[in-house]
């Protein structure tokens, strides 16, 4: 039986699965990785991160031969190999392949840049080119930088999955997804934009080639088969943008499908027949991992991450297993003293970006000396994301017209029983939840499945790897959590006219 490896390099770590044609994961393994970050003294909330991009391919490597290892498969069965990233991070590399700048995400060293491309092509004509606004931390920011402040010339510039695609079999290719997330990709003609190059004197030559998702690119090299413990010669597909692959692993696939990803950041995004744009300029549009098929997003933001400090503050005597055993057990009480938290998810909205906004966790005046607890605390962060994605969802909605007739539910914080209800009630509409919570590998594993023929076609690869559970809210629920969104979102614009 065939068998498809996908590499994940999240914000966060670096992850591989291995599953089986019928979607079930055989074994995952992970690696969590640090940056190198530095301030800018003249700009003390610009922030830069870079990362070791020989430290990052040898734990993407290690992970590759843990899950092969534990997945107990013949190499001889493996159909190929496709990875999948976070979004806005690249890689430059020089003349000789040689990697000269490796930055995330979260690398905002482009600030003044990204100021620069504002007032060159103006917002208006970035976000109708692109899809996207505020350029501060997009790859077209980081080259301008890279140009200005470091002699070396650029003879490549990669998407992250693009990066490891190539350390595994040479080629240089990209993906419109992802090469949407660069700031360079002209969304509607899914090609590099002329008009973008051409204004910033950037030589189309260090951009590689555009090719579909689900192509095969090349095969292992001997180096990388021998580092990830895999046969020289298996055939490397091209995957996608960690977010689009999710929608695809969750089943996200028609126009008007509407997803949320619950991850380290929780992106809410429907899926559209032809680019969509918000005449504010808010809201981003990119491309598909399927062909002939966009995406209009809305995004919650810190959700995973901040999850993660919360329960370091409230359990971090116990180990992390421990510790989200413990808070969905909180999470499922009735809090005698309710409280209400902002300190990660939001309502997306990059016109109001403040380094100095205010977070906090809200509740009645202490008097008496009562307080939430522990339980009650957890409850509220796991509340305030079901507020956010409503909130994000209506963005949406309101530009579209539409409501949804579910909402697709996935990602690594999907295991929170609690949370999907929480999600299903507050947003008062059908939920489906993918039986597969990490819907980003497993998209890049629909993705080799059908690049190699497994499935003859994309309906008959997600009828056979995906599985979902469909849920109902409950009417009674949907009525207090109405009155609890409503001072959610009072409160969250109060604290929007607040500076600390």
């Amino acid at each position: 039986m065939p068998v498809f490896v996908a590499l994940d390099a999240g914000t966060g770590g670096g992850k591989c699965a291995v599953f089986d044609a019928a979607g079930q994961v055989l074994a995952t393994h992970r690696e969590p990785w640090s940056y190198t970050v530095a301030r800018d003294p003249a700009m003390p909330f610009v922030r830069s991160f870079a990362f070791d991009p020989d430290a990052f391919w040898a734990a993407m490597c290690r992970c590759v031969r843990a899950a092969v290892e534990a997945a107990r498969i013949d190499q001889s069965n493996v159909a190929g190999i496709a990875t999948t990233s976070q979004r806005e991070g690249c890689v430059f590399l020089d003349a000789g392949g040689r990697e000269i700048y490796a930055g995330p995400n979260l690398d905002a060293r482009g600030f003044v840049e990204g100021l620069d491309v504002l007032g060159a092509l103006g917002g208006e004509r970035l976000y109708a080119i692109t899809g996207h606004s505020a350029p501060f931390i997009f790859p077209i920011a980081r080259y301008l930088w890279f140009r200005k402040h470091d002699p070396r010339p650029v003879a490549h510039v990669l998407m992250i999955n693009d990066w490891l695609t190539y350390r595994l079999c040479g080629a240089l290719a990209a993906e419109p997804s992802n090469a949407t997330e660069s700031m360079l990709f002209d969304l509607r003609e899914r090609r590099w934009s002329a008009e973008i190059l051409e204004r910033f004197e950037i030589p189309r030559s260090i951009l590689p080639e555009v090719v579909n998702p689900g192509m095969r690119v090349g095969e292992l090299t001997r180096t990388a088969a021998e580092q990830c413990g895999l046969l020289t010669g298996t055939p490397v597909l091209m995957g996608g943008a960690d977010t689009q692959c999710s929608l695809l692993g969750a089943g996200a696939i028609e126009a008007g499908d509407t997803a949320a990803t619950l991850g380290t950041t929780t992106p809410v995004q429907m899926v559209t027949a032809a680019p969509e744009f918000d005449p504010a300029g808010n809201l981003w549009a990119g491309c598909h991992v399927v062909p002939d098929r966009w995406v209009l997003e809305s995004n919650v933001g810190d959700t995973g991450d901040a999850y993660n400090w919360l329960l370091e503050l409230v359990a971090g005597d116990r180990e992390p297993a421990a510790r989200y055993a413990l808070a969905e057990q909180w999470a499922v009480q009735s809090p005698e003293i309710g409280a209400l938290a902002y300190v990660g998810p939001s309502v997306f909205d990059l016109t109001k970006m403040r380094p100095n906004k205010p977070g906090g966790l809200l509740f009645p005046f202490p008097t008496m000396h009562l307080r939430p607890d522990r339980a009650a605390l957890v409850r509220a962060f796991l509340e305030s994301i079901g507020y956010a994605i409503r909130a994000n969802l209506e963005q949406l909605q309101a530009l579209i017209g539409q409501t949804p007739s579910a909402l697709i539910l996935s990602g690594g914080m999907a295991r929170s029983r609690a949370l999907l209800s929480l999600i299903r009630d507050i947003t008062g509409i059908p939920v489906r939840i993918a039986t597969e919570p990490e819907s980003a590998p497993l998209g890049c594993a629909v993705l080799i499945a059908l690049g190699t023929g497994v499935y003859p076609d994309l309906r008959a690869a997600t009828a056979a790897m995906l599985g979902h559970r469909d849920e109902e809210p409950d009417p009674a629920n949907v009525a207090t959590f109405a009155e609890g969104y409503a001072k959610w979102r009072e409160l969250y614009g109060a604290l929007e006219n607040l500076n600390i």
